[in-house]
């Protein structure tokens, strides 16, 4: 089945990488970048992310959503850096999260859904945890399934929106379809669990992603580490940028 997210990770330059290698290298890049001040290596290593989404041949109208879906956050964070300390730490602020962002997206649409949990498990992560995790992102559209259905519902009996939340009925129709949300969701929950008991679900998912690292893996591990090299070195003031 394929999931939304999965949309476009077959059609990445990145999809046949191992997860591992992938997630390993882009976190350790993330952590790298969190504690680099210097605005030259914040925008070599968001340089580097922009040339790595290129390569990888996501759609430049789902990376646009991504990063307009982060953007409120990092111009909060920017201008919070801004009043505090000045110019120079807002822009280290704004490169810092922008290649965080972006790195992120990188991994999210070169990698499917069920492969990076498999990669989470790998690296020993509770079982519990990615379990729920895969859960709570099915029963998200399963949730906007039932709104939608309920929203047609409502519709067919004439019923008209745009009023205000202030409005005494409009306040007690969002009431009402909350209180209802739960409840379809809590016997959607039992209905789901009792599945997976009577498909022999013993509180481990098993996933049929196999996987070996191998040259180009270890090529794409290399370009990471050059790259966090190159980083470090500008932020220690090893390397003058011409």
């Amino acid at each position: 089945m394929e999931l939304h997210i999965d949309r476009d990770a077959e059609g990445s330059a990145l999809f046949r990488f191992d997860p591992r290698v992938k997630l390993v290298c882009i976190f350790a890049l993330i952590v790298l970048v969190s504690m680099v001040t210097d605005a030259v290596a914040l925008a070599f290593a968001l340089l580097f992310a922009v040339l790595l989404l290129a390569f990888s041949r996501v759609p430049p109208v789902q990376l646009a959503r991504g990063y307009l879906a982060a953007l409120p956050f990092i111009a909060l964070s920017s201008l919070t850096m801004l009043l505090a300390s000045g110019p120079g730490s807002a822009m280290a602020m704004a490169l810092r999260v922008s290649t965080s962002v972006l790195l992120l997206l990188l991994l999210v649409r070169t990698t499917p859904f069920m492969d990076l949990l498999w990669a989470l498990r790998w690296f020993k992560v509770p079982a519990l945890l990615t379990d729920m995790i895969m859960l709570t992102y099915r029963f998200i559209f399963v949730l906007l399934e039932e709104l939608e259905r309920m929203r047609l519902a409502r519709k067919a009996r004439g019923f008209q929106g745009g009023r205000s939340l202030l409005d005494r009925k409009a306040f007690q129709v969002l009431a009402n379809t909350i209180g209802m949300v739960f409840l379809r969701s809590y016997r959607r929950a039992g209905q789901v669990y009792a599945a997976l008991l009577s498909r022999g679900y013993d509180g481990k998912a098993r996933t049929i992603a196999t996987y070996r690292v191998g040259g180009r893996d270890l090529a794409l591990g290399i370009v990471f580490v050059i790259t966090g090299v190159w980083t470090l070195a500008l932020q220690m003031g090893w390397y003058v940028w011409p």
